[in-house]
């Protein structure tokens, strides 16, 4: 896959430097937040950027520290310092756990396992990222109060004794800190394309340094590539410390795998484009082994500069060679200036990447998201906030799995209801004029299960596949008993990337419970309009096949329509041979004949339909033909369909 592509050039190149300027702010806020250093994060950005952008499988994938991984680096950088008694003495063990990470993600590649990574579902994400948000947010307590001698270093003795930090408050950190989250978020109404997170960088920097105020900074930092003898220590290859470098690489690999490539996916949906998750990883676990044995700790796939390179232009790989060059830049001839930085300042940047991690508007829609679905949520939540990462995720997904099951051995498909339904389907088609026409621009999407979060990935790839020459999509709902929260976000991607192409969006027989869920995350009526949903799949159709519905534009509905076919079964749904505004005609005749030519229903003025019976017997199904005398002199014959 080639790097540049020629008539995209500017763009890749403003489009790297943007992400260049996003990534500088949070790569020193992430190096300090791991306990190795503002370097350690310059160095993973570089190094795992590069390498990530030229191996990968997303053309514009920005790859640097990132909060979930940060927080676990955090967490196993204090627990080796304490067993070591200093970094210096952890240093082996870090360089294993992560050079080990970035091989167990080689392997994942190798193995083709990176599509199984997208069957996280999405409650078991959402809960994570919040709960990453959360403790990224209480572990900036030190640096907000400015109270450097605090004992208490884990979340919940950080929670349970938040009121020590209050009471030594250091005035001038928590004024920088406070001034630093307000520029981040007042930004964006004075300038979208620059960070808010680089804005108060400086502008916080400039004046704390000018005004000589007493607070922790960086400091002086020596740039160099790491160096790292190798230490053959027998307690090195205790079973206890293999464990131990097992379970955290693995827990780092695997939260980096799902972030990436959840990142991945929002690069495809902005860019209509299809990565190689595979390929993906490749990269992710080489650039984490280069970075980790180099001086850096592993990171990820990064949903914010990603995005930044995205909007400002960037298609290619070459936008992510460009952000890693910038980053090396700053890093060569830079660093004086960044030894300025106060701690107080990182600490606002972390209080709001955060903030901005927390999926709020999940949390605001869990009245509609159904109650398993909380449940598994919340768990993972105080799991992740409270007690251990990965164990969240594993026991999130082991909830997941057991209530999809449940809800599986709950659902009984009857199969000769279905080829019921596509039997009808197919006979009303071929009623209308032109069937062809139709079936070439109509596309009929019959969903038979429950949609769930192991149904979106095929789902989606098999929308994006659909042909050109569509129109009109119609989700056939009948044999959809269920539909989680991860299954309703699918149906949003797909339905924008159908209204992208413009593609007209109906849905058939949707249940009580699946109505409410699509109504309360507001896919209708703000993505589907409420007149696009019906009772069954003919009505449906035979409402496409009106003048003008397949285009979504009504053209005149004044004029005379005549159904070709209607379903007397007596379901309430097309149980009559609705004729449209021939009130407009008070004396038309309506007379029906059969195959042999015998009058079966005769109307003045058709003031009560023909429901499919005569003198009360309900006719065969079939082919009907029909006559109507509008006016003197203004005559219409055809057939209408009778089906069940």
């Amino acid at each position: 896959m080639s790097l540049v592509a020629k008539d995209n050039i500017r763009g890749d190149i403003l489009g790297g430097i943007s992400a260049g300027i996003v990534t500088l702010p949070v790569a020193l806020a992430y190096g300090v937040a791991s306990g190795l250093g503002p370097m350690a994060g310059m160095y993973t950005a570089v190094i795992l950027g590069y390498l990530a952008s030229i191996f990968g499988g997303t053309k514009t994938q920005i790859s640097c520290p990132t909060g979930a991984l940060t927080v676990v680096v955090a967490l196993i950088v204090a627990r080796e310092i304490q067993l070591a008694g200093s970094l210096e003495g952890a240093t082996p063990i870090l360089l294993m756990i992560f050079v080990l990470t970035g091989i167990i993600q080689l392997l994942l590649g190798i193995l083709k396992l990176g599509m199984n990574i997208r069957y996280v579902p999405y409650t078991v994400v959402s809960a994570f990222m919040s709960g990453i948000g959360v403790i990224i947010i209480v572990l900036q307590f030190k640096d907000i109060f400015g109270v450097y001698d605090s004992q208490y270093s884990s979340v919940p003795s950080i929670l349970l004794n938040i009121g020590y930090f209050i009471q030594n408050a250091h005035l001038e950190s928590l004024l920088i800190s406070l001034a630093t989250v307000a520029i981040i978020f007042a930004f964006p109404r004075v300038s979208k394309r620059v960070p808010g997170s680089l804005v108060a960088l400086i502008v916080i920097t400039v004046i704390s340094t000018a005004l000589n105020l007493d607070i922790k900074r960086l400091g002086a930092v020596d740039v160099h590539l790491a160096h790292f003898d190798l230490v053959y220590d027998e307690k090195i290859f205790q079973a206890d410390v293999i464990f131990r470098v097992l379970l955290a690489a693995l827990s780092l690999a695997l939260l980096g795998s799902i972030n990436t490539l959840l990142t991945s996916v929002v690069a495809d949906k902005m860019t209509s484009s299809v990565h190689d998750s595979n390929q993906e990883l490749l990269g992710q676990g080489l650039g984490n082994v280069f970075a980790g044995v180099f001086g850096g700790f592993p990171g990820s796939g990064a949903t914010a500069c990603t995005v930044a390179n995205i909007q400002s232009g960037g298609r290619n790989k070459i936008s992510g060679v460009v952000s890693s060059t910038f980053l090396l830049l700053v890093l060569l001839f830079g660093t004086h200036i960044a030894a300025e930085i106060p701690h107080a300042v990182l600490g606002g940047i972390l209080v709001h990447i955060g903030i901005v991690l927390i999926d709020k508007e999940t949390l605001r829609n869990m009245k509609y998201i159904p109650k398993a679905d909380n449940v598994i949520m919340m768990t993972v939540f105080v799991l992740t906030v409270f007690w251990n990462l990965l164990y969240a995720v594993i026991i999130g997904l082991v909830f997941a799995s057991f209530y999809f099951m449940k809800k599986m051995a709950d659902v009984v498909e009857v199969d000769t209801q279905k080829t019921k339904v596509d039997k009808i389907v197919d006979q009303v088609i071929q009623s209308f004029k032109d069937t062809e026409g139709f079936e070439r621009r109509v596309f009929i999407k019959s969903i038979r299960g429950p949609i769930f979060f192991g149904f979106s990935s095929r789902f989606l790839l098999s929308m994006r596949n659909i042909p050109k020459q569509v129109e009109a999509v119609i989700f056939n709902m009948s044999m959809v008993p269920y539909m989680d929260h991860s299954g309703v976000r699918t149906f949003i991607e797909v339905i924008q990337f159908l209204k992208e192409r413009k593609v007209n969006v109906c849905f058939s027989e949707l249940s009580d419970a699946n109505l409410k869920i699509l109504k309360g995350l507001n896919v209708i009526p703000n993505m589907v309009d409420e007149e696009h949903l019906f009772d069954s799949v003919e009505e449906c159709i035979m409402w496409m096949n009106e003048p003008g519905h397949i285009e979504n534009e009504f053209k005149d509905t004044s004029e005379l329509y005549i159904p070709p076919a209607f379903t007397p079964n007596q379901d309430g749904i097309n149980d009559d041979w609705a004729i449209k505004n021939i009130d407009k005609y008070p004396n038309a005749t309506v007379s029906v004949f059969n195959l042999n030519n015998e009058l079966v229903f005769h109307s003045q003025g058709y003031g009560e339909p023909w429901t499919g019976k005569q003198n009360g017997v309900l006719q065969p199904p079939g082919e009907y033909k029909y006559e109507i005398n509008l006016r003197e002199n203004e005559k219409i014959e055809g057939s209408v369909f009778i089906f069940r």
